[in-house]
């Protein structure tokens, strides 16, 4: 899902009604919609890419995950998609239509269901890694390497946990 803002909308000044105080600074707003029209663009430009194989980001995001694994539990790779099972539960059902992945009930624990890549998935997100990668290099072409290194460390410490009570419920 897409957030879409208006041109404008990094000249927002939200004031609260004693005209004393913003409830956000106008520059950490301008700089939340600079990172999101970055995301969108990168999103699309990859999105773009990916079509040609025949698929979705999220489906690619998918056989990534469970690339190096062999195969997870649905849980897991939710959790580590940052997406609910229920949404996981349609981009598996597509990639199973395309016989790029089958579930498989756990031996153990009938109640967990593991998604392992198939061979033909496996040939296909093998031939993805070196167009995912051009696709990234490009985004961030913009970027010298010290650059890069940077934002990556000012990322890493922004999806640090605040708090033991934030890094419960990201793990959810």
């Amino acid at each position: 899902m897409y957030l879409h803002l208006p041109r404008a909308a990094h000249r927002l000044k939200n004031v609260s009604a004693n005209n004393k105080r913003p409830f956000f600074s106008t520059y950490t707003t301008s700089l939340w919609i600079r990172f999101l029209r970055f995301n969108l663009q990168s999103h699309k430009k990859l999105e773009t890419d990916l079509e040609k194989l025949g698929l979705t980001p999220p489906q690619f995001y998918v056989l990534a995950t469970i690339g190096y694994a062999g195969g997870l539990p649905f849980g897991e790779i939710g959790a580590k998609m940052m997406v609910t099972v229920s949404n996981l539960t349609g981009i598996v059902d597509r990639l199973e239509e395309k016989k790029l992945v089958q579930r498989k009930r756990d031996d153990k624990d009938r109640r967990v269901v593991h998604v392992i890549m198939t061979e033909k998935g496996a040939k296909l997100y093998k031939s993805t890694i070196p167009i995912f990668e051009k696709s990234i290099a490009e985004i961030f072409q913009r970027l010298e390497g010290p650059q890069q290194k940077e934002l990556s460390t000012l990322l890493r410490k922004l999806n640090e946990p605040r708090s033991a009570d934030s890094e419960k419920a990201t793990r959810v």
